[in-house]
């Protein structure tokens, strides 16, 4: 092995040693993963030209992050009408404007560092 190859390989073994959690952490983060729960509501009108529609996250420590869109089906795919952003455990009902007939959807992402998962509302036609 020449000595770029190994010191190549040796900073691949740093590298790995250096970004992977120790054992007992990932233990602990599965825990807190499994008491995280998050929910999304479907979306509803509100008024005569406005849709919501609310998610929340209970049981998660510090380390989650929560994206939250509400969305409106378009000829191109789904526009985001609104969106909120918090860490933690938190509950947010989201508005937007609306008009004409669309189906719209709420979607939550929590991502913790090393797990992504999302929920997603079903659905729902909405007249405006």
């Amino acid at each position: 092995m020449t000595r770029a190859a190994a010191l190549a390989l040796g900073s691949v073994a740093l590298a790995t040693v250096l970004t992977a959690p120790p054992a007992h952490a990932q233990e602990a983060t599965a825990a807190e993963a499994a008491a995280c729960t998050f929910y999304a509501n479907n979306p509803y009108k509100s008024g005569s030209k406005t849709v919501a529609a609310r998610a929340g996250s209970s049981g998660c420590p510090t380390n989650w992050t929560f994206n939250v869109y509400l969305e409106s089906s378009r000829w191109w795919g789904w526009a985001r009408d609104s969106h909120v952003r918090w860490v933690g455990s938190s509950a947010r009902t989201l508005s937007a404007g609306c008009a004409g007939t669309h189906e719209h959807r709420l979607r939550i992402v929590g991502d913790n560092g090393l797990w992504t998962s999302s929920k997603s509302s079903s659905e729902v036609t909405l007249h405006c």
